[in-house]
């Protein structure tokens, strides 16, 4: 059975043991670690190892963008993503925030954004683990990293909670690309309004695109 997130904690099970986090403050300590681990650096040689020699882009790049009150942060550039098959909606972080989510109004979500419930989607960011170590099936994906620890937290359309069938590779600091079922499932009180039924999710960082 999934863990259930309930008023800002989020319950996971790690060899049939109960692991609780408080949400926030967890993603305040996910900030820290890329603070302190010269994501600067980082970002420009994944960059290199996603071009080739010709130019030409072979994976996913990431950039340094200005967040709210100066703050700095890592993003994905979203026009060096891949559309997939026609089977699978290409979706990106800009589509989903078109809904300003208001917990304190009760508004439906726009049509655009309702219309994406129940399609298999790829979607791209950056994972923050909900369990301990190198394999997780809880994570949340998210737009970019904080990478300033007394940066701000994410909006609700800035992360999506993902359950995948079965654990994956957790990848600390690579852009990876989820693919699932999306549910638009507005739940403030258990900390998301997106969800993603994770079926596979890898690294997108210097791989080359079919």
């Amino acid at each position: 059975m999934a863990p259930r997130m309930v008023h800002s904690e989020i319950k996971t099970f790690k060899a049939g043991k109960l692991i609780t986090r408080r949400f926030w403050g967890t993603i305040f300590i996910f900030s820290m670690i890329f603070a302190f681990q010269g994501l600067m650096g980082i970002c420009e040689a994944q960059n290199k190892e996603a071009i080739k020699a010709d130019g030409k882009t072979t994976g996913v790049l990431i950039k340094k963008e200005e967040g709210p009150s100066g703050h700095s942060t890592i993003g994905i550039d979203e026009s060096t993503i891949q559309e997939d098959t026609a089977k699978i909606l290409t979706l990106t972080f800009s589509r989903l925030m078109a809904w300003e989510y208001d917990a304190d109004n009760d508004a439906p979500p726009p049509q655009k954004v309702e219309k994406l419930d129940g399609r298999r989607v790829k979607l791209t960011g950056f994972m923050y683990p909900l369990q301990q170590g190198d394999s997780i099936q809880y994570f949340c994906l998210l737009r970019t990293t904080q990478t300033c620890c007394y940066g701000p937290r994410p909006q609700f359309n800035q992360y999506v909670f993902v359950e995948m069938d079965a654990p994956t590779s957790f990848h600390r600091l690579d852009p990876v690309s989820c693919v699932g079922k999306f549910r638009v499932e507005p739940t403030p009180d258990e900390g998301y309004i997106y969800r993603i039924e994770g079926q596979k999710c890898e690294s997108t960082s210097g791989k080359v695109n079919p």
